[in-house]
């Protein structure tokens, strides 16, 4: 589910995951935020805005607690290249 980002969405977070763009599958860094307990990652780029896609929680782990970076094992497509 997409959703538009908050002022106060705070990115010290970070997730690492697969995204799909126009076919081809990548491993990209994003800022990784949650709201009202649900996760989601923001995508942006250069000159694009903000997009948040909302993460699988099942999906989303990370090695030690209190870790900052997470890892997603699903797969994301990139909503602005469709």
């Amino acid at each position: 589910m997409r959703t538009k980002p908050t002022e106060s969405a705070q990115r010290r977070l970070h997730v690492f995951h697969p995204v799909n763009t126009a076919g081809t599958t990548w491993l990209r860094q994003s800022g990784l935020v949650f709201k009202n307990k649900r996760p989601y990652a923001v995508l942006n780029g250069r000159d694009e805005p903000e997009v948040l896609i909302e993460l699988n929680r099942k999906l989303l782990s990370h090695d030690r607690p209190g870790d900052t970076v997470y890892r997603y094992e699903g797969e994301i497509l990139d909503p602005r290249k469709r």
